[in-house]
Order: C-alpha cells, then sequence, then structure tokens
C-alpha cells in the first residue's frame, strides 16, 4: 500500500531540511533538535520516520544509490557501454544539488566510491575472461586505480558546479578507463 500523502509530504520537508543544513555543516554536527526546528516539525514526527539524522541520510543516500543501480544493471542487460556512463552522469547532473552534498565532505565520504563500486565483480570477471594471464590481485589494483580515479573526476566535476556538459564528462571518463584497460589487458 503507497504511504499516505502526508507521511510522503513529512519526509520530503525532512529530507530538504536536512540537506539544506548539511550545505553549512557536515552530517554529525546536525542534531533532531535543529533538523525539526528547520522543517518545522516536532521531534515525534521524525522519530516515527527515523532515528537520527544520520538515518535520514542514509534513506537519502540508499534511494539514489537505487537508481544508479538500476541505471547499471539495465546497461548490464544491453552490454555495458558510454550510454551508461552518460545516463549515470546526465542523473548526476539533474541531481546536482544532492550530489554536491552526499559527494561532499559532509556527508558519507565513501559514498561516491560505493557506488562506482557497483561494476566490480562484473568487472573483475569480464577482465579475467579477457585476460586470464593476469592475477587477480593485478586486476583488484586495477578496479580500484579506474573506480577512484572515476569517483574523483566525477567528485570534482560536481564540486566545481559541473561546468562541462555529462556528455563531456562521461566521455572522457571513458576515454581515460578504456586507455588504462587496454594497457594493462593487453
Amino acid at each position: 500500500m503507497p504511504e499516505d500523502r502526508r507521511i510522503l509530504y513529512t519526509k520530503m520537508v525532512l529530507r530538504e531540511s536536512l540537506l539544506t543544513l548539511m550545505k553549512d555543516q557536515p552530517i554529525n554536527k546536525i542534531s533532531v533538535t535543529e533538523l525539526c526546528k528547520h522543517a518545522d516539525l516536532n521531534r515525534n514526527t521524525f522519530y516515527t520516520h527515523y532515528d537520527s539524522p544520520l538515518h535520514l541520510l542514509s534513506s537519502i543516500e540508499e534511494s539514489f544509490f537505487e537508481v544508479i543501480r538500476g541505471v547499471i544493471e539495465r546497461s548490464f542487460m544491453v552490454g555495458i557501454d558510454h550510454g551508461s556512463l552518460l545516463e549515470i552522469c546526465e542523473h548526476i547532473a539533474a541531481n546536482g544539488d544532492l550530489c554536491a552534498i552526499l559527494f561532499s565532505d559532509h556527508g558519507n565520504g565513501d559514498y561516491l566510491k560505493r557506488v562506482i563500486y557497483i561494476l566490480h565483480d562484473r568487472s573483475i570477471a569480464a577482465w579475467k575472461e579477457y585476460a586470464p594471464h593476469l592475477p587477480v590481485d593485478t586486476l583488484e589494483t586495477l578496479y580500484s586505480f579506474i573506480a577512484s580515479g572515476s569517483a574523483a573526476i566525477i567528485a570534482d566535476w560536481v564540486r566545481t558546479g559541473m561546468s562541462q556538459s555529462p556528455q563531456q564528462i562521461s566521455e572522457f571518463i571513458d576515454q581515460a578507463t578504456r586507455s588504462v584497460e587496454q594497457s594493462f589487458l593487453s
């Protein structure tokens, strides 16, 4: 059964209030009292839905994570291509304010890496097939290098106001990734 509109509204107000507060301070400095005052809700209402501001943030992160995971899962059904990376970058651009907070030091510092690591198992498996001569620890290091680099590029893109288009940033990441893969897997 779908949630009541009042509950959806309350959760939206709490979400927006938390994200507004997180623009100026880290999640661990935000109290329930401060959040409720900003949202113009009482503490009982907050505790009906969440245990803490961190729990609310986790809920926000998980919703965004599931959308990105869906994009990646669809891309594997048709074969990973540049289009899926572009779709992820477009989704990040469309949610720029949210991503600026989620990818910042005020949020969970490892959130973007968690998103990037969705591809870990499938990438390692594909590389094993393509380059069976390479040891698994080399493939793990390769993935760490590519994932960390991609996360840094995306975080910097978001932090600096996304002046490049999603197309430009996804093409850069794709080109850099292919170049690194070719030099190791050939």
